[in-house]
Order: structure tokens, then sequence, then C-alpha cells
């Protein structure tokens, strides 16, 4: 099931990523939450900051299927699904300055954590996520925010967000 489900990912992130797109950036709030995950990780060692991004990528899933939860109309869905992509859009990119100061050997430890919080995604979580999905596709905007919840961690990964969305890279000062 748990390969099914990274291969689904998987394949959703490739399609996002060719689409592009992105949301403005939004409130102090996103600013306090960059500060916070900026100065929370500014002392853990690859293992840990992989494990935090992973936890940090785990929650949004949490936070999405909670937000969605009542199935709020498409307008209000959209709109508070950008708003949360956006603190977590800040918060994986304060995360991704600390990997970026590490060494390749780093990075790749780093990398293989968020693979592992990934894998334990827990199932009740994934079909929550897949029903809202399904709940939503009739309005595209909706249903391409929910997806695009699958490709947060790109952007706690620099090289991979210059490449698979650079407009978001530029818009963010990374490219």
């Amino acid at each position: 099931m748990k390969a099914a489900a990274a291969a689904l990912l998987a394949a959703t992130i490739l399609a996002l990523a060719a689409c592009g797109g992105g949301t403005a950036a939004s409130s102090t709030t996103v600013v306090a939450t960059t500060a916070t995950a900026s100065t929370t990780a500014a002392s853990l060692s690859p293992g840990a900051l992989g494990d935090q991004i992973g936890a940090r990528y785990l929650a949004a899933y949490d936070d999405l299927v909670a937000l969605l939860a009542g199935r709020p109309d498409a307008a209000a869905a959209a709109e508070g699904l950008s708003v949360l992509k956006e603190q977590y859009i800040q918060e994986m990119v304060a995360l991704g300055y600390q990997r970026e100061a590490l060494d390749s050997a780093g990075r790749a430890t780093v990398d293989a954590r968020i693979t592992a919080a990934l894998d334990s995604l827990p199932t009740a979580t994934y079909d929550a996520y897949q029903q809202a999905y399904s709940d939503y596709s009739s309005d595209l905007e909706v249903a391409n925010l929910i997806a695009s919840f699958n490709i947060l961690g790109q952007y706690a990964n620099f090289d991979l967000l210059r490449q698979q969305a650079p407009e978001e890279a530029e818009r963010l000062g990374l490219g």
C-alpha cells in the first residue's frame, strides 16, 4: 500500500512540477512561522533536520485534512488552502536554508530522513487526503491546491525547487 502511495505521490509531484503555479506570499503569520522554523533548525544535525522537515511535511497533510474535514465550499477551501500552503512553504524555505548550509553528505542524510518520514504517512491520513481531493475534483483550483501539498518538500531543497519550479524559486528569492 505504501509503495503504491509513494508512486502516486511521485507521479503527482512530476505532474505538478510540469504545471508550475504558486500563491502570493501572505501575512505576518508566515514571517513568524519562518523565523521559528529557522531558529529551531539552526543547531540541528542533518538527521534531526531531515526529521523536522519530514515531520512538517506530514503535519501539512494533517492540517489539510483538518481544514477540509467539514467540506467547506470551494471558495473557502481555496482561500484556506492557499494560506496553509504558504505557511508551510515559508517553513520549508527556512529549513531549506539549513539544508543548503550542509555538505553533500549532510544533504543526503536530510533527504533520506525526509523520505523515511513520507514512508510513514499513516494510511488513514493518506486516505483522507485522497478523499478530499476526490470531493473537490470538480473544482480545478481546489483540486490543484490539494494536490500541490505533495510537493511541499521541494521548498526545502533549493536545487530541486529551482529545477522543477523556477518561478517559485524566483518568487522566494532563491533563483
